[in-house]
């Protein structure tokens, strides 16, 4: 009987553990608002779990099962945007009524006390946190350091024992009130502001910042954690000379901290092989799950970019509305050049671009410049007032080259090699000797 007893007792306990659906309503002020967000956080940012349209009277809900205890958000922006995302604290058998407004959020009524007391702790870091990331606000550090200076010293009164009745909440309070609060203060920094201040002119907070109190593992908990990594090393190399990427992540302790900044990298890379020098000398930061789907998801939307595949063919129009195809330069190297008019950096290259055109004249390659530009007739004058040399054609803005390359910042410069094959989507600039080395290194194969 005791042993029976003794196995209910433990059915219970394991049954009362499973996660008990949350329930969210509210309503929302915001004519605008249509849809409404709620996302997970996983190492530290925030993954789509559900959406909710509002009704006519702004009225919206969810009902979910938490997959884990800890922060969940709702939003009605791009889930980067602090300003229209909040965040709250789900273990399951939550009910939780809200109003949003238009910088705020009101909680109506909830069964939580950990939800209230992260309520209270939002409210009062409001005006802080929408000052840190408020786009072209109007504030500066002028009126922002004492802000934080005033704020900073009432930080010890909000960690002070929340006894919610929660008691992993309790515990994880006091690095949330410190992290949130670390978070605003540095954002602040990287935001535009009419006015930035002078390293003599940061304020105590700033001056006796240490990046290593926040380098934890935490961070891979919090909605803007990921982001926070970045700001931290921003911090840490500030002042210094000859920062490099290496340098930046080495500032990193810990690896899987390591490992998440390192994705910001290999999700900008715009070849196989730069993505690959990067996973080979980097990878082995990779450990959790989801950083390792990011990569293979990179991998996959790079995989047109090997070296030796087929280049993109294209038909575009010359000054005098010929159609150019890629295969008319068959035989030939062919350095593509996608730039605009309105470019400065691009119209920068134009005098190496010339010097080029001149050095492998009668060579087996051929200069094709593609304008991106949406004015065509701006650029058909362009052309003539410059008399560029090569083979110039105009593409626009949505084109074949920059939709498979993932052409979004120009210049870029792509090599095909004689036979129509891709050699690189992102090789040196004209300006670049580099750029030299590889077309002889080519010309010759």
């Amino acid at each position: 009987m005791k042993k029976l007893v003794s196995l209910i007792t433990l059915l219970c306990i394991s049954l009362a553990s499973l996660a008990q659906p949350s329930n969210i309503t509210g309503t929302t002020t915001l004519k605008q608002v249509k849809k409404l967000s709620l996302y997970k956080t996983l190492n530290g940012r925030l993954i789509e779990v559900a959406t909710a349209n509002t009704d006519q009277n702004g009225r919206f809900a969810f009902r979910f099962t938490p997959e884990y205890e800890g922060f969940y958000c709702i939003g009605y922006g791009p889930a980067h945007y602090t300003t229209t995302t909040y965040k709250f604290y789900f273990k399951g058998n939550e009910d939780l009524e809200i109003k949003l407004n238009a910088d705020n959020y009101e909680l109506i009524k909830t069964n939580s006390n950990a939800i209230k007391t992260l309520f209270k702790w939002d409210q009062a870091l409001n005006e802080i946190a929408n000052k840190s990331m408020t786009l072209a606000g109007s504030t500066t550090y002028v009126d922002f350091f004492p802000l934080i200076e005033s704020f900073q010293s009432t930080l010890a009164s909000f960690k002070k024992n929340p006894k919610t009745g929660n008691k992993i909440f309790d515990a994880w309070f006091p690095t949330i009130v410190d992290n949130d609060f670390a978070y605003c203060a540095i954002n602040f920094m990287y935001m535009p502001h009419p006015a930035h201040p002078s390293k003599d002119e940061y304020s105590s907070y700033y001056e006796n910042f240490n990046t290593e109190n926040y380098f934890k593992e935490d961070l891979l908990k919090l909605p803007y954690g990921d982001r926070f990594i970045s700001n931290l090393v921003l911090k840490k190399a500030s002042g210094k000379k000859n920062i490099t990427k290496e340098t930046l992540i080495e500032s990193i302790p810990l690896d899987v901290l390591k490992g998440q900044y390192i994705l910001n990298f290999i999700e900008r890379s715009t070849n196989i092989v730069d993505f690959n020098k990067l996973t080979n000398d980097y990878g082995k930061y990779l450990t959790l799950p989801e950083q390792k789907q990011r990569v293979e998801a990179m991998e996959i939307k790079l995989a047109e970019t090997k070296a030796g595949v087929p280049a993109v063919n294209f038909t575009f129009s010359d000054i005098d509305a010929k159609p150019i195809k890629l295969t008319d330069f068959k035989g030939k190297l062919v350095l593509i050049d996608m730039w605009a008019t309105w470019c400065g950096p691009c119209r920068a290259e134009e005098p190496f671009w010339e010097k080029l055109n001149d050095t492998y004249k009668g060579k087996e390659i051929a200069f094709v410049g593609v304008s991106t530009d949406q004015d065509k007739e701006k650029w058909e004058a362009y052309i003539k007032e410059k008399a560029l040399k090569g083979t110039q054609l105009h593409a626009g803005p949505t084109n074949p080259l920059s939709q498979a390359y993932k052409i979004n910042t120009i210049p870029r410069y792509l090599l095909i090699d004689k036979k129509g094959n891709l050699i690189t989507p992102d090789c040196p600039r004209p300006s670049d000797p580099k750029l030299i080395e590889l077309i002889d290194t080519w010309l010759t194969n």
